[in-house]
């Protein structure tokens, strides 16, 4: 597994943001913005079931379904709530795991040149 933290192509800062961009008949788009020279750095188009939002709950994840034109029985609907709930929280925990260990190999790297 690869794990990049996004930065900008201009001055190298990690601080970005992400603009949510919905547009009807079209998939969701996701524009980078760099938050400290507000440069554009990268867009993603989400695929069908591609977008899910942890704070928001159920509901959240419906309108996500209807957009992308994925449609089941709503017992699966919940199934596959669930089930993405688990994953991406697993999946976050393991992202920040990487980070936290990528850094400590470059603080290691650094106090090894000092």
């Amino acid at each position: 597994m690869e794990i990049h933290l996004q930065r900008c192509q201009n001055c190298q800062s990690d601080e970005v943001r992400n603009i949510l961009y919905r547009q009807e008949g079209e998939r969701d788009r996701v524009f980078v913005q760099c938050a400290k020279c507000n440069e554009f750095v990268a867009s993603y188009k989400i695929g069908p079931m591609g977008y899910y939002h942890h704070g928001k709950g159920y509901e959240s994840f419906l309108r996500g379904l209807h957009r992308s034109g994925e449609f089941a029985s709503g017992r699966k609907m919940a199934q596959l709530y669930s089930q993405r709930k688990e994953e991406e929280s697993q999946m976050f925990s393991r992202a920040l795991d990487l980070l936290r260990k990528r850094e400590a190999s470059k603080l290691g790297k650094q106090n090894k040149e000092v």
